[in-house]
């Protein structure tokens, strides 16, 4: 499958069963990155990154205390983070240059 879409970071727990849907390697062109992580730990599951392990409506704030590596699930979302802040600091920077 091809994607042609920039700035879209996915994310997948190693026992998501949706995770074979979703795009598992990083890929990078002339004018954009798309980066995938999965996090692997025997109780990530779909949105883990987002909602930690497991998933319970009682913990909105997404804590990865419950995972069975959460320096994987927090490795992750640090790397996002840096991900999108590099991303802004580009917009930023394309928005400075256009005035």
């Amino acid at each position: 499958m091809k994607y042609v879409v920039s700035k879209i970071i996915f994310t997948n727990g190693s026992q998501d069963l949706w995770r074979r849907a979703s795009k598992q390697v990083s890929s990078e062109s002339s004018n954009a990155i798309n980066p995938s992580y999965i996090i692997s730990c025997h109780n990530c599951g779909h949105g883990s990154d987002l909602r930690g392990c497991p998933q319970f409506p009682s913990a909105p704030e997404g804590s990865s205390k419950s995972c069975s590596s959460p320096d994987a699930v927090e490795k992750v979302r640090h790397e996002m983070i840096q991900q999108i802040d590099l991303w802004l600091a580009e917009c930023h920077a394309i928005g400075k240059s256009s005035i």
